[in-house]
């Protein structure tokens, strides 16, 4: 007796991974014969406590699961609203049946189909039940889609084309498998569109997986992708000849914990292109395997990569009129590590923007457009430069001891920031659009150093020095002054070596620096 309720036990274990996702509430639907939508007989209703032949059929609020042995029929015009389950079959002809907002569709099957929808904004199709078959008709615009197959045995594709998503993606558990977004012929083309965000917490999930050759593969999205575990790649199919696109105009693309890779054949032919006009940032945290990010960063976009490293060995592009940022100590070098092609545009701008100071690194090119310097910390010139557009100096010193020169349309915009070193074929702007005090140069300093301040207008200025008790220790200018660019000189022979402020004021502004003397 004791031997055959184990037997019992353990079927009933057995069982488990069968019985619904949810619990049942008063007021759930759920088929109990084959027929027609509209057919109270076809249903049954639970009271809170039991399963009891309906009197009505479920309106769409509730939550309404078509058992594995039943097939319903759309007759009547329904709005889901509630949850709708699918482990059988449901058939609705175009326009019979929506998915409303905050309705889900759930296919809890393996194989079978996606009945024909209206999805409307807020709608979510919820994959939960597929095994080793994709559903058919699975090329719907969708609003939401959620991927949550945790028993996934076989790689399969949404084939998805020429459809627009118009919300998120959320992919949270594939099982030992992966989830394509589409697939496509021997020289064909497939194209979506992706308004939202794009989540991968678990899993793989891919563009497609595909080995047929000369395909073409694009993806439209303006939302961002946060990757928090599983496999995220941009291509899983070797795809000989192909390529796959994914332009990502709008959002940020943050990863961690993951692992990311490429298995087109073509070279360079698999990547994320960041295309916003404006600034975009790529996060690569901690925990990450990344065999090949490939990234295109477009014209007149700028990508922020803060102190990320890309790593792996997938393509790097910088266009011209493109902008990176970094935060990394070790500058452009220590931000692309990847062993792929590394190619950065002459017409390029870069941006250094860190918090500890940085060099700029010899894979920075020796021409660039514009050049950033906003690091309170200060930023070294690695090599040789020409700068063709503008240095703007925001924060900090920009180390030049090796120096850089100006292109025949360079300029020097001082916003806060300063040179160590003064550049011989700087253009000297005759009036400065804003109240500006550089840093003294040199500095540190033994006895003389070169303080240069610029004024939008003319009026009654003065530059005072202070010790670190904030007493005044010397005027080193006063009196009215011209608009436009000014120097003077500060002797400070007699003072004793240590940290001094430097102030510049007027009626309306004052900017305090600090400077070092040493003797």
């Amino acid at each position: 007796m004791r031997r055959f309720a184990t037997i019992l036990i353990m079927l009933g274990m057995g069982l488990l991974p069968t019985l619904p996702l949810r619990a049942q509430s008063a007021g759930d639907y759920r088929t109990r014969a084959s027929g027609n939508w509209s057919q109270a007989s076809v249903w049954e209703r639970y009271t809170g406590a039991t399963w009891a032949p309906a009197t009505s059929a479920p309106t769409g609020s509730e939550t309404i699961t078509v058992q594995s042995a039943d097939s319903v029929y759309v007759d009547v015009p329904v709005t889901i609203t509630g949850r709708l389950i699918n482990q059988g079959v449901v058939h609705a002809e175009e326009g019979m049946l929506t998915i409303g907002d905050g309705g889900v569709y759930q296919h809890d099957r393996d194989a079978g189909k996606i009945p024909l929808a209206t999805w409307a904004e807020g709608s979510t199709l919820h994959l939960t039940g597929v095994e080793t078959q994709a559903p058919a008709d699975r090329n719907q615009p969708y609003y939401n889609i959620i991927f949550e197959t945790p028993n996934l045995l076989s790689n399969l594709n949404m084939n998805l084309d020429e459809v627009t998503i118009g919300g998120d993606i959320r992919v949270l558990d594939t099982g030992s498998a992966r989830w394509y977004l589409t697939t496509a012929a021997v020289n064909d083309t497939s194209e979506i569109t992706i308004m939202g965000d794009v989540y991968v917490e678990k899993g793989a999930f891919s563009v497609q997986g595909t080995s047929k050759a000369y395909t073409t593969f694009i993806v439209h999205h303006y939302g961002n992708i946060v990757v928090t575990g599983g496999n995220f790649s941009i291509s899983r199919g070797s795809q000989p000849g192909g390529t796959t696109t994914w332009y990502l105009y709008e959002g940020d693309f943050s990863m961690e914990n993951a692992t990311t890779q490429s298995s087109t054949a073509t070279p360079g032919g698999a990547k994320f292109v960041f295309a916003k006009q404006g600034t975009q940032r790529l996060t690569l945290g901690e925990g990450n395997d990344i065999r090949a990010l490939p990234i295109e960063v477009a014209e007149g976009t700028t990508l922020d990569m803060g102190t990320s490293e890309l790593g792996g060995e997938g393509i790097f592009i910088l266009n011209g009129g493109a902008t990176l940022a970094t935060a990394h100590p070790g500058g452009v070098a220590g931000s692309i590590q990847t062993l792929g092609t590394v190619a950065l545009d002459t017409t390029a701008n870069f941006v250094f923007n860190g918090s500890e100071p940085q060099e700029t690194s010899t894979l920075m090119p020796t021409v660039v457009n514009d050049l950033v310097i906003d690091n309170e910390a200060g930023v070294r010139l690695s090599q040789p430069t020409r700068i063709d557009g503008v240095l703007r100096l925001k924060a900090g010193v920009f180390d030049n001891t090796i120096p850089f020169t100006l292109g025949p349309n360079g300029s020097i915009s001082y916003e806060g920031g300063s040179l160590l070193q003064p550049v011989a074929n700087e253009p000297i702007d005759e009036v400065p659009q804003r109240f500006v005090l550089e840093q003294n140069y040199p500095n540190p300093f033994h006895r003389t150093t070169t303080i240069r301040f610029g004024l939008p207008s003319s009026g009654y200025v003065s530059i005072k020095l202070y010790d670190l008790l904030g007493r005044e220790v010397m005027t080193v200018l006063e009196g009215h002054q011209a608009a436009g660019f000014h120097e003077v000189t500060l002797d400070a022979g007699r003072l004793s070596p240590g940290l001094y402020w430097y102030r510049l004021q007027s009626a309306e502004h004052v900017i305090t620096r600090q400077l070092m003397l040493i003797k």
